[in-house]
């Protein structure tokens, strides 16, 4: 099975705005850890940076990873930032791609590529 331990880059759509950042993952059986930091961008609001530590699965093909603890970095004032999941395919391009959720009906979809070190 092929691990997906190491860095990736993050691109997510949801609709009102878009992230981009990356995630660093680490692999052991099946179980993945990691931490996704990206910056948030919703439409006609300031820009802010998420932190989310992260734990899930990956079977060789289907990945699924749900926050687990969030950190905002650069905003202004704290406000309430609702854990996402990312579900997922690792596809024959090394990419996974997916959709993610919250649990307040906020719905995305995400392509996550290794990036060589």
């Amino acid at each position: 099975m092929k691990s997906l331990t190491g860095r990736w880059t993050f691109n997510e759509d949801f609709g009102f705005g878009k992230d981009e950042g990356f995630a660093d993952l680490i692999q052991e059986g099946e179980i993945i850890k990691g931490v996704m930091v990206y910056t948030e961008r919703i439409d006609d609001e300031t820009p802010f940076r998420v932190q989310q530590e992260v734990e899930g699965s990956f079977d060789g093909v289907n990945f699924k990873v749900t926050g687990t603890k969030v950190e905002l970095l650069d905003v202004e004032k704290e406000f309430e930032y609702h854990l996402d999941t990312w579900e997922g395919t690792l596809n024959a391009n090394n990419q996974i791609v997916g959709h993610s959720y919250d649990d307040h009906d906020c719905f995305g979809v995400f392509v996550m590529e290794p990036i060589e070190m």
